[in-house]
């Protein structure tokens, strides 16, 4: 499993990989995550901190049987390590 640096935040405050981050993070080629993506097998839950967690949001990447953790600084993006 490869962490990424950093991930995008939008204004809204969601979270985006891109799909090379997403195969990396999952451990798979990326045409077979993309393949997976196309048929509705790849889905992600964000969760945001609350008290001493506040300002933090745990990513759950989900392929398949396989789920990934991440989590993340909600102001930088900058990824703090597996979730």
């Amino acid at each position: 499993m490869t962490l990424p640096e950093r991930v995008e935040i939008d204004a809204a405050g969601d979270v985006a990989l891109t799909a090379e981050q997403a195969a990396a993070l999952l451990g798979v080629a990326l045409p077979d995550f993309l393949a997976d993506l196309r048929a509705g097998h790849v889905y992600s839950v964000v969760e945001r901190g609350e008290g001493a967690d506040a300002g933090r949001l745990r990513l759950t990447l989900h392929r398949r049987a396989t789920q990934r953790r991440l989590l993340v600084e909600a102001g930088t993006g900058r990824v703090l390590g597996p979730g």
